[in-house]
């Protein structure tokens, strides 16, 4: 497919969005159509004003201000419902656009987020979307208002003259190859400009982000230098893009200036009609100008629209996480079944490898090995954040790949290492993605008394209901993760996923949350991803990773007396703590 053919495609895809808002576009279209019209009025009157100075028509003298006065007033009118109407579809569009996007981005695969850095999905949803704003609103708007008028002056100028009117016309082949010349030019550094966007607000976001991290370490000085240099590169790019959007106007001018000065050359020799109707044509000659001008960089927003356009629709065109799973998952005994199980990242570095692993209802199961082994690949496999290549998972003797996606996670709570809380008050973070309306405040607080919480959120100015701030930064990392595990006890899931929830917890918080957790995995079965070996003592199974094959398992006792990894493991641990 050609780059042309390409383009007409999406920007016809892109217009597509327009649909739903037609009658504003026809209330538009209608606004621009008098905007039009009264220009070529106001050119003709030019006519009557002239005849009437040469033969003193008193009739005449009354006659033109005040059909110049009348033609204005609608003149206003058609460009306000031209451009208050046209505006409103833009918005509608770009509103439309911004939500289907962000709703696609939230059902896309995990590896999506793993090859995408944050600042670029930021990027695309305000810089990409504000590009595709002007393709519809300002192109649209200039196409209609200034593309009619062009329309209007020129029909004006065939019916007055059309011998002269088609020495105007030459120039159109002219002007075309210049638009076409210059919207490779605009595409290409559009494309290049939202790379650096996106990286100006991927720096940022870390800095930002990290600040706590960036001061302590000293790293302004480097923070700065990456921004400044991301920013320096845009500023260049777009200077680049400024200097050919503002050379186009000036060339453009010129070749409609040396057309209309050989029609005023043929006007002097060889016109032969009356003075009046000479100048009606001059003046409606010269108007065209203006709007030619304006429709030739229709292109630039274009072009511009189209290099974001592309971004938003390759995402919008990707295939969401595989819910190929029809049955609803309906845990009643809670029954894990691992299946020479194995999964890669990347064909290179398997992750993990023939894992075979059986987790009995109620049962309290913890991983453990050093970090890579692939423990918390396999939690993420069992919530099918990934898809993996090879074996079987099920769930009281179901499939989880023949389960729906929302009944499979519905039956999982999970707490991770990484404490996920949102800008929003303690309540809502606690019954995070539940229906608000189903939500009782005593819920919320028998999760929280459960996960030791009680006495700080009541201390917090206003309780439950208290904004927390963005990650609450406003809660110590300890607060921050006892939230989490409410949250997670809040959902009250027969199966339960704590991957290092304890870790950012100190040693009398730890005592007090591993009670409730001792009581909340009661009739439940859970699943421990653990570091620190001495939460997990009392597991159940202890199962022992190492390069993403299962080396041990048994109770905690049992690998002691096995002195093989577990041991060695148990033995640094506690030389450390020491």
């Amino acid at each position: 497919m050609s780059s042309t053919t390409n383009s007409v495609a999406l920007y016809r895809r892109l217009l597509g969005y327009t649909r739903p808002y037609w009658r504003l576009g026809f209330i538009s279209l209608l606004g621009y159509l008098l905007f039009a019209g009264m220009e070529s009025v106001m050119a003709h009157l030019m006519k009557y004003f002239i005849n009437g100075l040469e033969s003193r028509d008193k009739q005449m003298i009354i006659f033109v201000p005040l059909a110049i006065v009348g033609a204005r007033i609608v003149h206003g009118i058609g460009s306000f419902f031209g451009n208050y109407y046209i505006a409103r579809v833009g918005l509608g569009v770009v509103n439309d656009l911004r939500k289907e996007l962000f709703g696609q981005l939230l059902y896309l695969p995990s590896r999506y987020y793993d090859a995408n850095n944050s600042g670029e999905l930021i990027s695309l949803i305000t810089y990409n979307i504000q590009q595709v704003s002007g393709s519809v609103t300002q192109a649209i708007k200039t196409a209609m208002r200034d593309g009619f008028t062009v329309l209007g002056l020129l029909a004006y100028l065939l019916y007055t003259d059309w011998k002269l009117t088609l020495i105007l016309i030459v120039i159109a082949p002219i002007l075309a190859g210049l638009v076409r010349l210059a919207s490779r030019y605009f595409r290409g550094l559009s494309r290049r400009l939202q790379v650096t966007m996106g990286g100006i607000s991927h720096i940022a976001n870390e800095a930002i982000q990290g600040f706590r991290l960036v001061r302590s370490f000293g790293g302004q000085r480097y923070e700065k230098q990456r921004f400044d240099q991301t920013s320096d590169q845009s500023n260049k790019l777009s200077t680049k893009y400024e200097r050919i959007a503002a050379l186009q106007g000036p060339v453009f001018d010129l070749v409609v200036a040396i057309d209309l000065a050989i029609l005023l050359f043929l006007i002097l020799t060889f016109w032969e009609e009356d003075t009046g109707t000479a100048v009606a044509y001059l003046t409606a000659a010269a108007m065209i100008a203006k709007p030619l001008r304006q429709v030739s960089t229709v292109n630039e927003t274009i072009q511009r629209g189209l290099a974001a356009a592309e971004t938003i629709f390759a995402v919008a065109d990707m295939a969401p996480e595989n819910d190929s799973g029809r049955e609803i998952l309906e845990v009643k005994q809670g029954r894990i079944e691992i299946e020479n199980l194995s999964f890669s990242y990347d064909e290179e570095h398997p992750a993990l490898r023939n894992i075979n692993l059986v987790i009995e209802p109620g049962q309290t199961v913890a991983l453990v090995g050093r970090s890579g082994s692939g423990k918390s690949t396999l939690t993420n496999l069992l919530l099918r954040l990934y898809e993996f290549q090879q074996g079987s998972i099920r769930i009281d003797g179901h499939d989880i790949r023949t389960q729906t996606l929302a009944s499979l996670r519905g039956n999982i709570a999970l707490v991770n290492q990484q404490t996920i809380l949102f800008n929003d008050t303690v309540l809502r973070n606690i019954a995070y993605g539940a229906d608000p309306a189903e939500v009782t405040p005593a819920q919320v607080e028998r999760s929280a008394d459960l996960a030791c919480a009680t006495d700080f959120i009541a201390a917090l100015p206003e309780g439950l209901n208290t904004l927390i701030g963005e990650d609450g930064t406003r809660l110590s990392g300890g607060q921050r993760q006892r939230i989490a595990i409410a949250r997670a006890l809040f959902k009250n899931a027969p199966i339960l996923v704590l991957d290092e929830a304890t870790s950012a917890l100190d040693n009398e918080s730890e005592k007090a949350i591993q009670t409730a957790l001792n009581n909340l995995q009661l009739n439940r079965t859970t699943l421990i991803v653990a570091h620190r070996l001495s939460t997990i003592e009392h597991a159940d199974n202890i199962v022992v990773m190492d390069q993403g094959r299962i080396v041990e398992q048994g109770t905690h006792q049992q690998l002691l007396a096995q002195k093989g990894y577990y041991a060695s493991l148990h033995a640094v641990q506690s030389s450390e703590d020491a």
